[in-house]
Order: C-alpha cells, then structure tokens, then sequence
C-alpha cells in the first residue's frame, strides 16, 4: 500500500513498510493549512485528527512525558482535571521552554503554583498559600492572554494566581504527567479560550530573590517562613509542615536580578497567621499602592520601570493586572500583539488562520470594552495593522 507524505511543496509517495512513527506525526503537515476547531475541543478529538505531539522527560520526569498540540498558538486555556505531580503547560516547545501550572502536595503551603522555564532556568511566577492532599484530584485551568498568565483551581471563574510575563510569546499548550496513571485525566483535557476577570491585588512589593534556577531550587521570592508540624497543631493535613506565613503571590514581569516585584493576595487557607501580611510589607525593599484606576495604574508602571529597568509589560498589561478590569485586557493584549508582531517578529509557529482568527477575537472584545473612545481607537487600529500584515 502506498501512502502520500508531503515533502515541500510536492507530495512524494512512499512505501508503508518504511513508514515511522515521526512520518505518523507528519500526516499533520497535509493539513497545516487547514482550519480546525481550537477552542472548546478535547485533546482527545486533536489527536484523532493527528494535531497532537509527545515530548518524552525522561530526565526531569523519568518515565513520564508531556503531550501537547501539534499547532503553536499565542492566547490559549488548558482546562483540565489534576492530581498530586501533574500539570497544564502553555507556550512550551517540549524542551526548554514553558509556562506551568502545577500541583505538588511536598510543597509548604505553596501547593498550586506557577512557573516558567526559559533555556532551561525555572522560575517561580506565583503560588496560592494552601496545602492539598495528596489523592485530590482538582480540576484546574492554565489560561494565557498575551502577557498575562492565570491558574484556576476548582472555581474556573476566578483564577487563584496570576503573574505578568513577557519572555514567551506563542508555543504548543497540553499537559505533563510522570506516569501512565496520570495521564488518565488527560483524556478530558480541554483547549479552550482564555478567561478575562482577575482580583485586585493587596500591596505590589519588591523581595529579594532566592533559588538556583533548577526544578529542585527555582528562583523564587524571598519570604518569611514559619514552618510547623500540622498534628502539633491539630490539622488534619497530611505533610510534615506547613508554612504558616505562607501569603498568595504573583511576579510583575521578573527578568533576573536580585529582587523580584510581585502582587499579593488576600485569599489562602483559613488556618495562616493573620499577621503575615504585616511581615511581608516588613520585609519590602519598595512598596507601592494598588491604583484604582487606568491612571494610576500608568503612573505605578513608570514607577515599577524605574525599580526595573528591564520590564516589558507595558502600561495597560500592569494596568490589567493590578485593577483586574477585563474592559482594560483588550488593551493590554494589542499592546502584546503589535509589540510581538510589528515592533518585533517574536511569534512563531502561529497558523495563519489561527492568528487571524485570535486577533478578530480580542477586536471584537475591545469593541465592547467599557473605556474611552481614545483609548479604544488607539489600540483598535494596533490591532488592524497586525492583521494586516
């Protein structure tokens, strides 16, 4: 029987006796330039259509790996059930690169959280401040709109973390598990659009950063510590310790350095020292107030500049992330698009029709944002020049 493999811009037929497991993978290639649904659909249904890879871990994971789309995309979710040790990925390249949401028991109080991986370095982008058992399974949610990166736990709603990041822009989105036991709750994984409503944040503070950059030691925030025995104090969690300073958190755009400017968050488990709060603000090297509204937010993003001369994000990204107004979100992802498509060439491997389809989304979006006409024109010709070019 002979099967047809494109090869270029011609078909080329070959024999099924030499056909491998890559040249399966590559029946995908034939319909690179067809239109599929990417929104609302399993994993599952991807993969009958052959718009599924497999990257093995076997070091870091050893014997598990991570199945992800075929397809990059820019602006995705991952909804899907986890256990204790397995995660949703985002933007990743199935080696070195990756945006992660994460369960972990044999965390202190910092069981779900947020990390990227850029040329191999790990980076804790946020944690919530609750510890989970260790047989839960938890339906989550990695969502990612431009610069912005949000973890849903149970509530698909209201995200319980988030992180403003610049470094990826677009990659392949699925799920990573360490064994054949975990990747059951894969088959219900569902790619879906990303949420838009976020809370407003506490305080935005700079810390001094800690970690080597490895899985075992990600760079991380510096802050405090009262690990306790649960029995001791008559909780009924199954780990050695919990961290009862422990406080919800998200990174502001952390491009290396010795400090790191994050928001925190009120919520966390009801069992944490109320005066935790007090001792981060304690620790700050800088403080700054939440703003209340777009004006503000531009006058604290000149601010967070200065502090970090490196940042990206732009104003309207600090603005969304720190006013959690899903009428500013539009804003802030033209920002990303026209910076990563006109100002830059960074996003790669993004169908064409996928983009087009993802542009005309946040154009109409930005249609029916409440804020002023300026604005709005502003970012909706952003968003017209990258869909045209």
């Amino acid at each position: 029987m002979a099967i047809t493999k494109v090869v270029g811009a011609w078909p080329e037929v070959i024999d099924e006796a030499v056909v491998t497991t890559t040249m399966i993978h590559d029946r995908a290639v034939t319909r690179a330039k067809l239109e599929y649904p990417t929104e609302d659909v399993t994993l599952t249904y991807l993969a009958a259509i052959n718009k599924i890879r497999h990257f093995p871990h076997s070091s870091t994971w050893p014997g598990g790996h991570e199945v992800l789309t075929y397809d990059s995309f820019t602006d995705k979710a991952v909804e899907i059930q986890l256990r204790d040790q397995s995660c949703a990925v985002g933007r990743g390249d199935g080696v070195d690169d990756e945006y992660v949401i994460d369960l972990d028991s044999g965390k202190s109080t910092e069981d779900f959280f947020m990390y990227k991986v850029v040329s191999g370095t790990q980076t804790t982008l946020a944690s919530e401040s609750i510890d989970i058992g260790t047989n839960h399974i938890y339906l989550c949610k990695l969502s990612i709109s431009g610069s912005t990166i949000k973890g849903y736990r149970d509530d698909m709603t209201t995200e319980k973390i988030s992180a403003t990041d610049t470094d990826l822009t677009s990659g392949y989105f699925g799920f990573r598990f360490k064994s054949d036991y975990h990747a059951l709750s894969g088959l219900d994984t569902f790619l879906r659009a990303p949420s838009s409503p976020l809370p407003k944040p506490l305080a935005v503070i700079e810390v001094e950063v800690t970690g080597k950059g490895t899985e075992e030691d990600p760079i991380r925030p510096q802050l405090p510590q009262d690990l306790r025995d649960p029995k001791e104090l008559g909780l009924n969690i199954n780990k050695p310790q919990i961290n009862l300073k422990s406080i919800t958190w998200g990174a502001i755009d952390y491009k290396g350095g010795n400090t790191m400017i994050i928001a925190i968050y009120k919520h966390g488990a009801d069992y944490l020292d109320p005066k935790r709060f007090e001792d981060v603000l304690a620790i700050a090297k800088n403080k700054w107030k939440v703003p209340s509204n777009v004006q503000e937010a531009e006058e604290i993003w000149k601010e967070l500049k200065k502090a970090n001369p490196d940042m990206i994000a732009g104003k309207h990204s600090i603005a969304y992330h720190l006013l959690g107004d899903e009428n500013v979100e539009p804003c802030s992802v033209a920002d990303f698009y026209h910076g990563n498509m006109i100002e830059d060439n960074k996003i790669k491997g993004v169908p064409e029709w996928e983009l087009r389809r993802t542009l005309l989304r946040w154009k109409d979006r930005l249609e029916k944002a409440r804020i002023n006409a300026e604005l709005k024109e502003k970012h909706m010709k952003k968003l017209e020049e990258c869909l045209k070019r």
